[in-house]
């Protein structure tokens, strides 16, 4: 009887929300039936990394994939967008697209890496002293079948703070 008491209260608790996580720093996706608590650090002293990575099934031995970093940048959004035209230009990589509205750059390019064509999609918004880069990843081969998906991803990504 006294076990039926105690297990009556801890429902009671659960059911209340009361030793319910905190939704706040969740991954959930309702379409793969699953979630995750997302680890948060506020680490002041790497103020570069990447946020979070998510994949496509493998074709051809190769996951398309989005990624988010997050990169300390204290200059102008200008000077971002000058900073990564010489990067593609150093790397060979041609640009397909480019777009600059305020402070969101769109980034469409394609070129070779370790003897395979890739083809990317990219968001820089520049937020404070830092660029949030979200990056879609995909073979040139496999990007007319990927890009729908792939774009959405990234274009859904926003700055809330």
């Amino acid at each position: 009887m006294r076990i039926a008491a105690l297990n009556i209260i801890i429902l009671a608790v659960l059911a209340s929300g009361a030793l319910a996580a905190e939704p706040g720093n969740a991954f959930v996706s309702r379409d793969l039936g699953l979630s995750i608590d997302v680890p948060v650090v506020k680490d002041t002293k790497n103020p570069n990394y990447q946020i979070a990575m998510f994949f496509l099934p493998v074709s051809d031995n190769f996951s398309a994939n989005v990624n988010i970093q997050k990169q300390q940048f204290t200059e102008p959004v200008e000077a971002y967008d000058t900073l990564t035209m010489s990067q593609f230009k150093q790397f060979n990589m041609t640009v397909l697209n480019r777009t600059i509205k305020g402070n969101d750059l769109r980034y469409e390019y394609k070129g070779e890496i370790e003897g395979r064509t890739l083809h990317w999609y990219a968001k820089a918004i520049k937020s404070g002293q830092h660029v949030y880069l979200v990056t879609a990843t995909g073979l040139d081969s496999q990007w007319a079948q990927q890009k729908a998906l792939l774009i959405k991803s990234v274009d859904s990504f926003a700055v809330k703070q």
